[in-house]
């Protein structure tokens, strides 16, 4: 039996030129950044007490009010126990893995985060809408419900680090995001919109390269980025490409020469397979542009 022609063709994987996309003017974009707003509400903080304690760490069960819909934010917040407040801070956005786990325990991805509280910083983990028990609609890349999910959980970054400020045991002025694959791709995003993270540290990043709204297209967002950023990737990421999706992020970062880093380790879509590597990167990372820990 011949099989159809396009049956037997080559399977072409999703692309962009991304050297023929130019961001928008700053009118336009401060028309994008608009729909990204919301009230500074009472968060109205419940916290559950401490749910985990470990020979590293203490964790504590908070929520707050989401910010839209009258949704409430779960969030853990581990202290370490190697230093002393107040806290250097990371928020924490996960990669796609929890989008499908149905219970928060045992939280993922905590490989690639452990090791940051161990070295004597605090450590928010959201659970933010359409991960873990609270799903989201279903939506297709760059449609309209995949835009009012990402408004969503930009709200929940914002919020979280709104919580944050309120705490005494946490350094405000040393706030630092970590994001994995989509947390790290969405980060171009949130990190542009929110002005009190010092540094920002993005693994197993890059651009989509599926078509997507201009209020959501990370090429408007990333120029705008001006903080010291760390990129780590894997060199044989097949979900993030090394020519066609990292090097075009970095490049297009509007952070100084000087201030970003982009380290290639030798593995897939999963930095956390080289931990040592990874970890030495990014803890030196935050010493450079957080400071030591006391």
């Amino acid at each position: 039996v011949e099989l159809p022609r396009e049956v037997a063709a080559p399977i072409v994987p999703a692309g962009r030129d991304l050297s023929k996309e130019k961001p928008v003017p700053d009118e336009l974009f401060q028309a994008y950044r608009a729909e990204y707003a919301y009230d500074k509400t009472p968060l109205k903080a419940v916290s559950e007490g401490i749910v985990e304690n470990t020979a590293d760490w203490t964790r504590e069960n908070i929520t707050i009010d989401a910010g839209y819909n009258d949704e409430r934010l779960p969030m853990f917040l581990f202290l370490p126990k190697s230093a002393h407040p107040p806290f250097e801070t990371v928020v924490f956005f996960p990669s796609a893995r929890v989008t499908v786990m149905p219970a928060i325990e045992p939280l993922g991805d905590m490989e690639f985060v452990d090791y940051v509280i161990q070295s004597g910083r605090a450590l928010l983990y959201p659970i933010y809408k359409g991960t873990y028990n609270r799903p989201g609609k279903p939506a297709l890349p760059g449609s309209i419900a995949g835009f009012d999910g990402l408004i969503q959980r930009a709200k929940e970054v914002r919020r979280s680090v709104d919580y944050l400020q309120t705490r005494p045991d946490i350094d405000k002025s040393k706030l630092a995001y970590l994001g994995v694959s989509q947390g790290a791709a969405y980060g171009v995003i949130f990190v542009a919109l929110e002005d009190r993270f010092r540094t920002a540290v993005l693994l197993d990043g890059g651009f989509f390269l599926s078509p997507t709204l201009p209020a959501m297209n990370q090429t408007n967002f990333a120029p705008r980025v001006k903080i010291p950023i760390l990129m780590v990737n894997g060199r044989y990421d097949f979900s993030f490409s090394f020519d066609q999706a990292q090097e075009p992020l970095f490049r297009m970062l509007g952070t100084p020469a000087g201030d970003k880093r982009h380290i290639v380790l030798e593995t897939p879509h999963d930095v956390s397979q080289d931990r040592p590597d990874l970890s030495r990167a990014v803890l030196a990372w935050l010493d450079k542009y957080l400071g030591k820990v006391n």
